[in-house]
C-alpha cells in the first residue's frame, strides 16, 4: 500500500491506496471495485477453463445454446453483448472444434441456426460447473442478507447506465 492524501470534512487525511494504481483510482471508488471484482472473477474462470481449451465467451455461447438451441448469429450477438464479426469468429472456432454445427433455417435458407453437438453438450455441463464454482466462491464471505443487498445495489448501478431497458431483469442471471 502507498499513501495518498485527500480531503475529508475540510481537513487533509491519509488514505491507503492500492499499489501501482493511479491516485484517482482509489480503492474506495465503487466503480473501480466493481471492475476489480469482475476482472478477478473473469480471470479465475479463464484459468479454470484452460484445461478444456475454452474461453469464457465460448462457455457463455455454449450455455446460451443449451438453453435455446437453434439461435442465429444475430440472436447470439444480443445475448453475448458482442458485435457481428466477433460472433462469426466465435462460432467458426466452435464449428472447427466440433462443439456446434450450423444448419439452414427451415423457413429461410439464407439464415443459419446454430446447434450443439454431443461434444458441445458435454462441454456445457463441465464449463457451467466451473463458472458456478467460481461465482459461489465470489460470495463465500457474504451471508444471505449481504448477497441480496449486493445484488440490489448492483442493479441500481446498472440502471444508471441502462435507463431505457431498466437494467437487468431480476430473473436474469448474467455470466
Amino acid at each position: 500500500m502507498r499513501e495518498a492524501f485527500g480531503r475529508k470534512d475540510g481537513r487533509f487525511v491519509r488514505r491507503d491506496v492500492l499499489p501501482g494504481r493511479f491516485p484517482w483510482e482509489e480503492e474506495e471508488d465503487s466503480a473501480l471495485l466493481i471492475k476489480l471484482a469482475n476482472k478477478s472473477i473473469r480471470r479465475e474462470i479463464e484459468v479454470n477453463l484452460r484445461p478444456l481449451q475454452m474461453t469464457p465467451q465460448q462457455a457463455q455461447a455454449l450455455r446460451a445454446l443449451s438453453v435455446q438451441e437453434g439461435l442465429t448469429n444475430s440472436e447470439l450477438e444480443l445475448q453475448l453483448f458482442i458485435d457481428k464479426s466477433s460472433v462469426t469468429s466465435l462460432i467458426n472456432g466452435m464449428v472447427a472444434r466440433e462443439w456446434v454445427i450450423r444448419r439452414e433455417d427451415r423457413t429461410d435458407g439464407r439464415r443459419k441456426r446454430i446447434f450443439l453437438t454431443d461434444l458441445g453438450r458435454t462441454l456445457v455441463s463441465c464449463s457451467a460447473e466451473i463458472a458456478d464454482q467460481v461465482k459461489r466462491r465470489a460470495s463465500q464471505n457474504l451471508n444471505e442478507k449481504e448477497s441480496v443487498l449486493l445484488r440490489e445495489l448492483l442493479r441500481k448501478v446498472i440502471q444508471v447506465y441502462e435507463p431505457a431497458s431498466g437494467g437487468l431483469d431480476k430473473k436474469e442471471k448474467p455470466e
